[in-house]
């Protein structure tokens, strides 16, 4: 695969992405602020906590791809790994996170739910996909999906033979029949042709 046939996530793509598991890590990450508010005496009504949330998960989604977006490009990949790759957006969260709370509700507490909450999730998030570790190259990709797509035309090869064959009996049946068919027609319009004269 040359460099112009290898294509990336466009940055639209990316952030659109980032902002879908952001909904999966938003609930998480709400559930976390309401079991911490239940040992932390927070000065704030929980459905402000809720809005900071929302507002933390999206900044940091579209900030995270933005960062990534450089870096997946200069290393050809679109999970390159690395320590700037994993470091710099987990660290851009969590300081969106905290600035863009105490920004909407001027409350120390409140921001600490959040960024924490926040927190949480992206690491959980992170060590789950191992972020750290490169993943394979699109020549890599490529060879795997070339390589499945042997294995498994070698796998159906039979059956495929099998199909085709059954087919084309199928084929010759329906053409001898209809063949059969036509001569009895014309033998039948023959003798009707004798009788009447």
């Amino acid at each position: 695969m040359t460099d112009g046939e290898m294509r990336f996530p466009s940055l639209g793509d990316a952030i659109a992405g980032r902002l879908t598991t952001g909904v999966v890590k938003g609930a998480v990450a709400l559930l976390l602020a309401w079991i911490i508010t239940l040992f932390i005496d927070v000065d704030m009504a929980f459905d402000r906590i809720a809005v900071a949330l929302v507002l933390a998960f999206v900044l940091s989604g579209i900030a995270g791809a933005v960062i990534e977006r450089p870096i997946v490009l200069r290393d050809r990949r679109p999970n390159p790994g690395g320590f700037a790759y994993v470091f710099l957006p987990f660290t851009a969260s969590i300081v969106i996170s905290f600035v863009a709370s105490y920004a909407l509700h001027r409350s120390i507490s409140a921001s600490a739910v959040v960024t924490a909450a926040v927190a949480i999730c992206n690491l959980a998030e992170l060590l789950w996909m191992k972020s750290w570790i490169p993943g394979p190259t699109p020549e890599e990709e490529q060879a795997t999906i070339d390589e499945f797509t042997a294995m498994t035309k070698e796998h159906f090869a039979d059956d495929v033979e099998e199909i085709k064959r059954g087919a084309r009996e199928r084929s010759r049946d329906r053409y001898y029949k209809k063949k059969a068919r036509d001569e009895a027609k014309a033998q039948k319009r023959k003798g009707d042709g004798k009788r009447t004269r």
